[in-house]
């Protein structure tokens, strides 16, 4: 599966607010749309998934999600229609795949709506006056008349130029990378202790006053059960549990095979998925109430009666022998980590134009989709403009629109499709010859079946 970046959308948000119908569920289809999770957005992309297609994806939403442009005009949209609710508010309560909370919301975003649409028709009033003048291109592609431009210069006050700043993806993206090479490369990794008399002890109010379980040898030392499921991502001895079921018991199913199994992730990982397994010999029907403590040795002899100490043997020199060879690489990673963690955690920074209200983010995304096409060109369905970004699509609409052919947006030219057929099959129907074949051709199906 490829992913392609996208560096301009498809289609902008201030045309594809203009064209939306204003009841509740388009409201709402529009927020999701935004957020790049639509119905026709994520079925696109399930299609491309079974095909082996591209996937085409921008990196500003996915990386800073309500931050972004987009996200951030679905935040001050709702935030809008549910009377003008705070950011905190919007964090509380906002959710996928159902946004919209407020009802009947129509009417505090229809005088929005209205306004510009009324600017956008001015973006085409000095292409008209031209064609009445016998006026051509003389070098401005696009233009306002002046009182759009006073408003749209009253909207664009409300934005201001910021520094945003947020915790960089780094640190994840490494500690992530290594993980999936110790599990699906490595496939070991080292225990802390290596004395085959260690015992499993765990306590209910253990560090911080939570659940934590440690490795303990014969003299006595403890150190914290590592994460099997995933190494160096979790913090070790934390986010487990006994005598339940649920993710907590399940993990430590997995983390103290790992450790009795001196590293072996795949053997401990395919005992895991047992039905007659450790989990339920001796996890899940443990008192939840009580400190934990299970001996290695008893791991041991539960792996002699379930016929799987033999192979546990007979795996230990393939395992020593991963181990050390991928030392180096992991020893590697884990001083990058160190090193990132040593700075104090990284930041990503990018200037960006804030928007105060969902008015003034519609014109912001009016001035980005001039300002990257320089032209305007218009939809013949729904009057709408279309930008142009020099792509080889973009070029032939122009060119089409030169020539006087229809252009559209790409949901307006499938609206366009069904219209034309709809007036073909009422024209066909009208016939009084198309009738009489239709009603021969039924009598025939009916006798035939």
């Amino acid at each position: 599966m490829e992913y392609k970046i996208r560096t301009q959308p498809e289609e902008w948000a201030c045309t594809k607010f203009c064209r939306i119908s204003l009841d509740d569920d388009s409201i709402a289809e529009f927020m999701l749309w935004l957020c790049d999770r639509s119905r026709e957005q994520t079925t696109a992309r399930l299609k491309a998934h079974s095909e082996d297609e591209a996937v085409w994806y921008d990196p500003v939403e996915s990386m800073w999600t309500w931050d972004a442009p987009r996200h951030r005009a679905t935040m001050l949209l709702w935030r809008l229609v549910n009377g003008n609710a705070t950011a905190e508010d919007f964090h509380q309560r906002f959710c996928f795949p159902t946004p919209l909370e407020a009802r009947d919301c129509g009417h505090m975003v229809a005088p929005i709506q209205e306004r510009l649409k009324w600017v956008m028709e001015g973006l085409f009033s000095r292409k008209a006056e031209d064609d009445r003048l016998g006026q051509g291109d003389w070098g401005e592609r696009w233009w306002l008349p002046e009182k759009q431009s006073a408003f749209v210069r009253e909207q664009l006050a409300k934005t201001h130029a910021a520094l945003i700043e947020q915790s960089s993806d780094y640190e994840d993206a490494v500690s992530f990378g290594l993980s999936y090479f110790v599990r699906h490369t490595v496939q070991a990794m080292p225990v802390p202790s290596p004395d085959p008399q260690r015992i499993y002890v765990g306590q209910r109010r253990g560090p911080y006053g939570r659940v934590f379980v440690w490795v303990q040898d014969a003299q006595g030392n403890r150190y914290p059960l590592p994460h099997a499921d995933s190494p160096y991502r979790e913090a070790e001895g934390t986010g487990f549990g006994w005598g339940y079921g649920g993710h907590g018991p399940s993990s430590l199913t997995k983390c103290i095979l790992a450790d009795a199994l001196d590293g072996d992730l795949t053997l401990a990982e395919e005992l895991d998925f047992r039905e007659d397994g450790f989990f339920e010999k001796f996890i899940l029907n443990y008192p939840h109430d009580e400190d934990l403590s299970i001996s290695r040795t008893s791991v041991m002899e539960w792996l002699a009666t379930v016929e799987k100490l033999a192979l546990f043997e007979e795996r230990r020199k393939s395992v020593e022998e991963r181990l050390a060879k991928y030392e180096s690489s992991v020893a590697e990673r884990l001083d990058l980590l160190a090193r990132i963690q040593q700075t104090g955690g990284l930041r990503s920074q990018r200037f960006d134009i804030v928007p105060e209200n969902f008015e003034a983010a519609l014109y912001l995304d009016l001035m980005r989709m001039l300002d990257s096409g320089a032209i305007a060109l218009r939809c013949s369905g729904c009057g709408m403009p279309i930008p142009y970004d020099h792509s080889g699509r973009a070029n032939k609409q122009r060119a089409r629109s030169k020539k006087g052919d229809p252009i559209y947006h790409p949901d307006c030219f499938a609206e366009a499709g069904r219209a034309r057929k709809k007036a073909y099959w009422q024209r066909r129907s009208s016939s009084p010859k198309f009738r009489e074949a239709e009603k021969r051709r039924a009598r025939e199906y009916r006798k035939l079946s």
